[in-house]
């Protein structure tokens, strides 16, 4: 692919208006006055060949509206029909490669980074896959996009209860669309209804002979295919009281991290009076949980020997259940205290970084959540070092190679927070290649042997007070080098988008729950790179409801 194309002579400026076009069609509009003696009319709601929404991402250096389709209720499986269509002419095929994932252990083939979210429920859907692991999709040529009629995409997930109305739909390149709705129904055709036409057409006149790749005769998705259609449980990670307390949770366990430097002095097991927060935050968390076995854990640095390490964890690890049980006494919770001293590092103990971290007491339950309290947000925000801004204004960001505006906004979504980021190509570049640098990167915030995408969007995080909050993540498989698991992030898995300079590209970013009017968010640690960014009182729009 060239890279570079020519100067547009479309696209309207600026495109940033159109890329946050949500334009959900499913509001229910029965008639509230109907003529006495009538049956008053039902609106059925949207048909499947109906567009429910719509947004503009950039692929290959070209904007498309992207037309989002209902989900189709099918046997075990619900089918996703999306239509890319062009804003401009085109000069030649465009690929469409940001819908596919770079990882390290799980199947990444496109468009992977395609993903329906519960998040009521808190669960993904990835796309159905064959007996070979490949996603299972209609047409073959989706991804390539010649005409000005664009392309269409179908494809299969795991159908949720029946009781289910909507999902959330994340598109890379497209802010979340927050109710997808579920309907029954005939499958749309998988092939573009533009194309089956003019196929229709090239067959009744011989004479006719269009571009093979402008005519593409029908073709059915194939269910039958379909071996696998994965759903994986999603994590929230936050890290409270400066980041002394941290909690990773699931619908069906909570396991909560306390620093042994907050909780005791050195070589002490003998809770600091400035640790009460902590342990009062951890008894918050059980008590949100049925009651269970709680397994405190007690761990060390191996700067002593194995039996001392060892005694030392336990007695750490006592001490805190003791605290534990004056809090949740009552509760039916049963506390099992054990210490496991240097054994089980989750960084390297070759650094006093690391150290610290090994240095910890862990409190875990296997429960499910009965009622649930938000992320502390009190405290001071910690200090940065790079670029800092108001949200409301775009937020200039010069690297080596490009100029970038970046800007966002936050709702709710079943109670969770979403981010929505819009970074804006402030320059005259063109050509593959001009990706966003400034979120790219494999890095992971869980320890061990984690890891994530090479190009994940997971350096986002949004901060409240003290307390930062990570994207929503799950595990998606281990291997040999990674045993802890690939993690992908409720977020784009793919930051090495082509934007292009006046192209506007939206990045959506799912975090735990919070029940705040404005957040921080922040790219990075604002320490090692100069486009590190955090964006102030991005204000979070109140939950909508579905019509």
């Amino acid at each position: 692919m060239p890279s570079a194309r020519r100067p547009r002579t479309s696209r309207s400026a600026p495109v940033a208006a159109l890329v946050a076009v949500l334009a959900l069609l499913a509001a229910c509009t029965g008639d509230p006055s109907p003529v006495a003696g009538t049956t008053p009319a039902v609106d059925p709601g949207p048909g499947p060949e109906d567009v429910v929404a719509t947004a503009v991402i950039p692929e290959g250096g070209v904007d498309h509206e992207l037309r989002v389709h209902p989900l189709v209720r099918t046997g075990d499986h619900v089918v996703l029909t999306l239509d890319l269509v062009p804003l401009e002419d085109l000069e030649e095929t465009v690929h469409v490669l940001g819908f596919g994932v770079s990882s390290f252990v799980a199947v990444g083939r496109a468009p992977v980074n395609v993903r329906l979210f519960d998040l009521a429920a808190d669960v993904v859907h990835h796309v159905g896959a064959d007996a070979a692991g490949d996603p299972v999709v209609a047409p073959r040529t989706w991804n390539r996009i010649a005409t000005e009629r664009g392309t269409r995409l179908q494809m299969p997930f795991a159908a949720p209860a029946a009781d289910v109305a909507a999902l959330s739909l994340l598109v890379p390149g497209a802010p979340l669309f927050a109710q997808v709705p579920i309907v029954e129904g005939e499958l749309p055709s998988a092939a573009h209804p533009d194309d089956v036409a003019a196929a229709a057409a090239a067959s009744a006149s011989p004479s006719a002979t269009p571009r093979a790749e402008e005519v593409e005769a029908p073709e059915e998705l194939d269910l039958d295919a379909v071996v696998s259609a994965p759903t994986f449980p999603l994590e929230s990670t936050s890290a409270e009281l400066a980041g002394a307390v941290r909690t990773v949770e699931s619908t069906e366990r909570v396991e909560v991290t306390l620093g042994s430097d907050v909780l005791f002095a050195f070589d002490s097991a003998d809770i600091a009076p400035e640790a009460a927060p902590a342990v009062v935050l951890v008894a918050q968390r059980l008590l949100e949980r049925e009651a269970g076995r709680v397994e405190v854990v007690g761990h060390t640095d191996d700067q002593a020997d194995d039996a001392y390490n060892r005694d030392l964890s336990r007695r750490r690890a006592q001490a805190v259940a003791d605290a534990l049980a004056a809090q949740v006494g009552g509760s039916g919770h049963r506390l099992a205290v054990d210490g496991r001293g240097e054994a089980e590092p989750v960084a390297d103990n070759a650094t006093e970084e690391g150290r610290a971290l090994n240095r910890r007491v862990t409190v875990s339950l296997t429960s499910t959540v009965v009622t649930r309290t938000d992320v502390t947000t009190t405290g001071e925000l910690p200090p940065f070092g790079s670029l800092v801004g108001p949200a409301g204004t775009p937020l200039r960001i010069e690297n080596v190679a490009r100029t970038w505006e970046v800007d966002a906004t936050a709702r709710r979504v079943h109670g969770h927070v979403v981010v929505d980021l819009t970074v804006h190509g402030a320059d005259d570049e063109r050509g593959l290649g001009w990706a966003v640098s400034f979120l790219r990167g494999f890095s992971s915030h869980r320890p061990g042997d984690t890891v994530t995408p090479h190009d994940i969007t997971a350096r986002g995080t949004v901060l409240q007070g003290a307390s930062r909050l990570f994207p929503l993540d799950y595990r998606v498989g281990v291997n040999e080098t990674w045993t802890d698991g690939e993690w992908f992030t409720a977020s784009d898995l793919d930051a090495g988008a082509w934007i292009d300079g006046g192209q506007t590209r939206t990045y959506s970013f799912v975090y735990p729950r919070l029940d705040v009017d404005t957040v921080v968010f922040q790219a990075g640690t604002g320490v090692v790179f100069d486009d590190d960014f955090r964006l102030l009182d991005v204000p979070v729009a109140p939950e909508v409801a579905a019509g």
